[in-house]
């Protein structure tokens, strides 16, 4: 009896066979869990990407109308915008990239003490209750006698909608 579990416990045949396929299968489920991995991880830095560059689309889109709100593809500080009451005075406009494409839709209207129900987006028509005309805020170097300030909301969409921006602005006037 002594002989026979010696020979047993001396016996290795198909030992490494075994071995060396439990290491095998784990390589390949370390190699199949690190490309799901870093494929889940292109995944996420590619969101990442689109969803700064539709802020920035949005951004722009502020931008534009601040800089050109009387002339170039934003105008939308019009003679028909001035005239209309302030509660119904609105404007949407597409701003363009260097190339001449859509990027982002830009929605101004006036900010007023009563809420309005304007045809512009609901993100556009809620904007913080406001007197539309004030006085110059202090220390803009404009007179208190002779100018006066309008309030203005001004909404930006990406094109694909998924960015939005919203600022308030202001632009002085005479006094009529």
């Amino acid at each position: 009896m002594g002989q026979k579990s010696i020979r047993i416990i001396n016996n290795e045949d198909g030992f490494v066979l075994g071995a060396a396929i439990l290491v095998s299968a784990i390589l390949v489920l370390a190699g199949v869990l690190s490309l799901w991995t870093s494929n889940t991880e292109v995944q996420v830095v590619r969101n990442e990407g689109l969803m700064v560059r539709e802020f920035y689309h949005a951004e722009g889109g502020v931008i534009d109308a601040l800089v050109n709100y009387n002339n170039g593809s934003t105008n939308w500080l019009t003679d028909d915008f001035m005239v209309d009451d302030p509660l119904i005075a609105n404007n949407t406009v597409v701003s363009n990239d260097a190339d001449g494409q859509p990027v982002a839709t830009v929605e101004a209207r006036c900010i007023t003490l009563n809420a309005s129900d304007t045809s512009l987006s609901l993100q556009a028509d809620t904007l913080p209750l406001q007197s539309h005309i004030a006085p110059p805020p202090e220390g803009s170097g404009y007179s208190l006698k002779y100018f006066e300030v309008r309030r203005y909301g001004i909404t930006a969409s990406s094109t694909d909608g998924n960015s939005r921006i919203q600022v308030g602005a202001w632009k002085v006037f005479n006094k009529y």
